[in-house]
């Protein structure tokens, strides 16, 4: 089992703010040096006490309602914590999400926490989103499992909101006991959730076609299509295969549909019957309310752990539209993909690559060219090793890029950011921080929803001293070299989110864990 990386030897600081019926204040409190997140589940499972956190929390809550009493306040307050419904309780969906261009390293930190949480799930996308995890040297792939499938003693959910490429999930299932991973009786699927099937692939291929040089650089793996079909009201889902009468009218109908509307388009109707009927009983021993089952879960006390897909800008309504998927990766998937309420939502975690990639079309500000040996782009390419795990496309890669981030935190709410890959700078003589954009001589505000201006904005940089120094192999803040402790904290203080973890390896233990409660000056 895998042993958590505990936060810094050195004592932290927590920082609530509160405004008072008298004038604003400031609460501050000092945390104990071994007041780590695990300190607080345990804490918690105590009924009479609470943590500092959940106290601070509920004292700022009843300022602000003596606020709303006198007529001085609005109920509204400000915290740099994790907010939670049930402070205290130990209650609560934690969530992980990526907060850039997606490819931020979201499984690794999923299977770090997952060690710790009773129910894993996914609650949007499907097979386009690829996470990568190496594990004593050994990687692993996943494409529609939640990543904490290598914790033994985790249920892990595959929700409503997700789009299932059956033949590709049970292939993964397979792969996982062929690695001497068990996964009967952990592994669910939401009877609600809709199917792709293998002409939504060949649909999504002839679609990328038409557009030629216009194309959005999808994954080709029939999400898009899928999605089209559940939202015309025409698609299947899981659940259908437990009514294979049924079943089978709705796919012959949904084939004929596709036929029709893409002239060359063949679809074996008889032969993919004839595999759907084999694999429904096995199937069918994993379909379950998912809906059902995630809120007894939680009614039960049990830590819940949501692993979001794909990133905040290929989000289907805040992403660069047209290139972005066709889901929501943000955090309201978290409710419609679920079926949870936003009262059980807890800690939100937003991953950020320690600079930006992107893969397929679109507008990518901070892109650096990868085209000579010795510069930057090629240096992150490279040391990076920036290759999609689900298309083995190579990836575009850039400066960090704060508006985007600062965008991205706006619609997500983090609580904490997971920064990874900050290894992959060592050696650049300097670093660059995109920490503005300029359009046309003025500054923009936030994240432009035209592609023309996004496309064409002036990166205002900072630029930073660079490191040389190998951090592999360190595993609290003050081991870092210097130079790369200024980068993060200068991180930190733009986007105005505690960076929490910091990856600065490829392995499973290559995380540094600052732990909870500490202030941002520091």
């Amino acid at each position: 089992m895998f042993s958590r990386v505990f936060a810094s030897k050195h004592a932290s600081r927590a920082l609530l703010g509160a405004t008072g019926a008298v004038g604003a204040g400031m609460v501050y409190t000092n945390l104990n040096p071994q007041f780590t997140e695990r300190n607080v589940a345990a804490c918690d499972a105590d009924p009479n006490s609470q943590t500092v956190l959940g106290l601070l929390q509920n004292i700022s809550q009843k300022v602000s309602n003596i606020e709303i009493l006198l007529g001085g306040g609005s109920g509204t307050t400000s915290s740099n914590f994790p907010s939670t419904a049930v402070a205290g309780s130990g209650k609560g969906i934690d969530i992980v999400l990526g907060a850039q261009w997606g490819d931020e390293g979201k499984g690794k930190l999923v299977d770090i926490l997952s060690q710790e949480y009773d129910v894993c799930a996914r609650v949007a996308g499907g097979s386009n989103a690829g996470h990568t995890i190496v594990v004593d040297g050994v990687k692993y792939k996943f494409h529609l499992l939640p990543s904490g499938i290598l914790n033994d003693k985790a249920l892990c959910i595959v929700g409503n909101g997700v789009v299932v490429h059956l033949p590709s999930f049970l292939n993964e299932l397979d792969s996982l006991g062929g690695n001497g991973i068990s996964y009967n009786g952990r592994v669910f699927v939401s009877d609600r959730a809709h199917l792709v099937f293998d002409f939504h692939q060949a649909v999504d291929g002839k679609q990328e076609d038409r557009l030629g040089r216009h194309k959005l650089g999808t994954t080709k793996k029939g999400i898009g299509p899928a999605y089209s079909s559940k939202i015309q009201r025409n698609g299947l889902r899981v659940g259908d295969l437990q009514d294979y009468d049924y079943f089978e009218r709705r796919f012959r109908e949904l084939a004929d549909h596709h036929m029709r509307s893409y002239p060359g388009l063949e679809i074996n109707v008889e032969e993919q019957l004839a595999y759907y009927k084999s694999i429904a009983p096995r199937v069918q021993e994993i379909t379950i309310d998912t809906i059902a089952l995630c809120n007894q879960q939680f009614e039960d006390g049990k830590k819940i752990l949501v692993e979001g897909a794909n990133a905040a800008m290929l989000d289907i309504d805040f992403g660069t539209y047209p290139f972005v998927t066709s889901s929501n990766p943000s955090v309201g998937s978290v409710l419609t993909g679920l079926g949870v309420s936003p009262r059980k939502l807890r800690g939100i975690y937003g991953t950020v690559k320690a600079y930006c990639t992107r893969v397929g079309q679109g507008p990518f500000p901070t892109e650096l060219p990868i085209t000579t040996k010795g510069d930057a782009g090629m240096h992150l390419s490279q040391v990076g090793a920036e290759y999609g795990t689900t298309t083995g496309r190579a990836r575009r890669c850039g400066w960090l890029d704060i508006p985007q981030l600062k965008y991205s935190t706006m619609i997500n709410g983090y609580t904490a950011v997971n920064l990874t890959k900050i290894d992959v700078l060592t050696g650049l003589e300097q670093v660059k921080i995109g920490k503005a954009y300029r359009y046309k001589g003025k500054y923009l505000s936030s994240m432009p929803a035209s592609l023309e201006v996004l496309g064409n904005v002036e990166v205002e940089y900072e630029t930073l001293p660079g490191w040389t120094e190998d951090i592999s192999q360190c595993r609290t803040f003050e081991e870092l070299p210097l130079n790369c402790q200024r980068y993060i904290l200068r991180v930190q203080e733009l986007i105005g989110v505690p960076i929490r973890w910091i990856g600065v390896g490829p392995n499973r233990l290559d995380v540094i864990d600052r732990g909870v409660g500490w202030d941002l000056s520091e």
